[in-house]
């Protein structure tokens, strides 16, 4: 087994479900229908690459509003990702390294559900409209990982 399906093995254990890289060498899990995060394996820098689209940009006023808190978020440190456009299909996305030496499953995990939290807490602003979220993700958060699947 190779050092990425390692890791992917050892993280769906963790997280309760079956995680392999398809031909691309990229796995992707979904979490709660809501997010698809893709995972991929940089051999060269050994680190992995998590990213997610987070959803449609709105035209308008608001989306200025949104880039400018992308932006101050991106500036924050410690910095747990950057957040991004794309305009072929006009979404923000997310996306971070890890780097593959820092191969505890605790630290994998707790990336990762930090990874989700902030990436769910700017999805459910902007699509209600709302003040967009600080970096310390949704209230009430309980760390849950129930609702991943490959």
């Amino acid at each position: 087994m190779d050092r990425f399906s390692q890791i992917l093995y050892d993280l769906g254990k963790e997280v309760g479900t079956d995680l392999y890289p398809d031909e691309n060498r990229i796995c992707q899990l979904n979490y709660k229908e809501e997010l698809t995060i893709q995972i991929t394996y940089d051999e060269s820098k050994e680190r992995l690459l998590f990213v997610t689209f987070v959803c449609e940009v709105p035209a308008g006023k608001y989306r200025e509003t949104l880039f400018k808190g992308a932006l101050k978020s991106n500036g924050m440190l410690p910095q747990l990702s950057i957040l991004a456009y794309t305009g072929r299909n006009n979404q923000l996305t997310q996306f971070a390294y890890f780097p593959a030496s820092e191969h505890s499953m605790e630290k994998l995990f707790t990336f990762l559900k930090g990874f989700i939290d902030k990436a769910s807490a700017w999805k459910d602003a902007i699509e209600n409209g709302r003040t967009l979220p600080s970096e310390t993700g949704p209230k009430g958060s309980d760390g849950a990982m129930f609702g991943l699947k490959p």
